[in-house]
């Protein structure tokens, strides 16, 4: 799956305590973080909150009862072992919170480790656990116009309008014109 698409998921989910679990090469993790975080930001309209398992199950849930972010990202789960994931398993219904959910980021053996130890809370996550293709691209050249021609239908405007009014900081709040901008590669003009 790639971030286009798993995007698309994230913004069509209903306003609701909804959490997913993604599988990326442990080199990648970092980075995925951070561009999660700015993106689901403008998917989702809301703040996202990053939350560190390094120091353990417990500290992690603590952090999580405390946080004032409504999207939570959770990662750096590497270093859980068996009895770590089953804490977490058991203390699973503090994720269930009266926010939008989150998103585990796990590498490929952490999510060996969470299918392996915490049963209960895979079988929360039902189908929404996904193995990410950092590089992959959802839409194709053909696809990306197409949505912009819709975008363009929509709205009245050109890609030329969009961007200059994103420039003068006028353009509307609505996604759609933040998913325009990604559209473009002009990302760096979506307000924070």
């Amino acid at each position: 799956m790639s971030i286009d698409e798993f995007l698309q998921r994230v913004g069509l989910q209903p306003k609701s305590n909804i959490w997913s679990a993604i599988a990326v090469d442990f080199s990648s993790l970092e980075e995925m973080v951070e561009e999660l975080q700015e993106t689901i930001e403008i998917f989702v309209e809301c703040e996202v909150g990053v939350i560190s398992g390094k120091t353990g199950t417990i500290d992690l849930i603590e952090q999580l009862k405390n946080a004032p972010e409504e999207y939570l990202l959770l990662c750096d789960l590497e270093s859980w072992d068996r009895e770590d994931w089953q804490q977490f398993d058991g203390f699973r219904s503090w994720l269930d919170r009266e926010k939008y959910g989150g998103i585990l980021l796990l590498s490929p053996e952490s999510l060996q480790k969470m299918l392996q130890y915490a049963p209960n809370f895979l079988s929360w996550l039902g189908s929404r656990v996904y193995d990410f293709q950092q590089d992959g691209e959802f839409l194709n050249s053909d696809e990306r116009e197409q949505r912009l021609s819709a975008l363009r239908e929509w709205s009245g405007l050109s890609d030329s309008e969009v961007i200059e009014s994103a420039e003068l900081h006028q353009l509307p709040t609505d996604p759609e014109y933040g998913e325009w901008l990604i559209l473009l590669d002009r990302g760096d003009l979506i307000e924070r």
